[in-house]
């Protein structure tokens, strides 16, 4: 296949998703009271999906494109943890074995999610090292290996998330999307430019946490030899190569946004809207709130997950007083 989803197969891809995928709201964030009524950002609020976080969508079209003789093999993958529930709830629904390969750094409250929807957990000590350990459980077990960064459905999946915002925000002018490996954001700009191609879109990725950056500034995948991020589902050292083709075609920039940005962003989001984000989730509204990206323009920010334990709610509160 091509490395850029065609629009038809994102539509066929968002027609098909399960019922128990959510069509999320789009909410108004005012930054004080002045701006209610006025607000020119919004959040596409995706830690109300059905696990937490936007990934459901792509793992049930991903599991949706199997063959019978290959969901009863049963699926293996890698994941910092929001693709891990994901997945395992997917293939709870559709019977579909899941083992996920995740660091053992991995909060502990998405360990345990993924295991309660009854997915086996395999720890890995490298990020470098999870998807080669992927491929050799498939191989020792006779599994289906599934390459989140690279498979046409991951990216097709993620797309209905634009759609989404494409449809329902009136206005629009602008869509903020978190980059890690760029999976979301290959989607999401894919589906946007397609449908609305006057609207700017820009990934969002932390400062110490910024392969994408890196990789279009040289023009092709780049793997960084430093992160360090409270963002821990931004774990990407290098982008897939599919999705960078998608972030070189429609992605119009990459910006960045600091720690403390987070930590604000995060504690904006919790008192104006009572919407609870994880630190990945709330990069994209970062860009915004501090001044990265154009605050004239009608904007959506994607609000991608809401799972964190108290200690992370506790470290972000602290990142908002810096």
């Amino acid at each position: 296949m091509s490395l850029l989803v065609s629009f038809d197969d994102i539509k066929d891809a968002r027609a098909r998703l399960h019922p128990a995928v959510r069509r999320t709201p789009i909410i108004p964030v005012a930054r004080n009271g002045q701006e209610i009524g006025n607000e020119r950002l919004f959040i596409k609020c995706e830690n109300l999906q059905v696990t937490g976080a936007y990934k459901i969508r792509a793992a049930f079209t991903m599991l949706d494109r199997l063959t019978a003789e290959q969901k009863s093999k049963g699926v293996v993958l890698t994941s910092s943890g929001n693709f891990a529930q994901g997945f395992a709830y997917a293939g709870r629904l559709m019977n579909v074995p899941i083992a996920v390969v995740m660091l053992r750094e991995t909060s502990p409250y998405k360990v345990d999610a993924t295991r309660d929807h009854g997915a086996e957990v395999i720890y890995c000590d490298d990020a470098l090292a999870r998807q080669p350990m992927v491929n050799e459980i498939a191989k020792e077990r006779g599994m289906i290996a599934i390459d989140t960064w690279e498979e046409y459905w991951i990216t097709a999946g993620h797309a209905s998330l634009g759609i989404e915002i494409a449809e329902d925000a009136d206005g629009l002018e602008q869509v903020l999307v978190p980059v890690s490996s760029g999976g979301v954001a290959a989607g999401v700009s894919c589906a946007i430019k397609h449908m609305r191609p006057d609207v700017k879109v820009i990934g969002v990725q932390p400062e110490h946490a910024n392969a994408a950056y890196v990789s279009r500034q040289k023009g092709e995948p780049t793997a960084i030899d430093y992160w360090d991020s409270i963002a821990d589902g931004l774990s990407a050292r290098r982008p897939g190569e599919r999705p960078f083709a998608h972030i070189q075609e429609y992605l119009d920039d990459i910006v960045l946004v600091s720690e403390a940005d987070i930590g604000r962003a995060f504690e904006v989001l919790l008192t104006r809207t009572k919407m609870l984000g994880e630190a990945a989730g709330v990069v994209a509204s970062a860009a915004f709130l501090a001044d990265k990206v154009d605050t004239s323009l009608k904007t959506v920010a994607a609000l991608t997950g809401g799972n964190l334990s108290k200690d992370s709610i506790d470290k972000l509160k602290a990142l908002a007083v810096q």
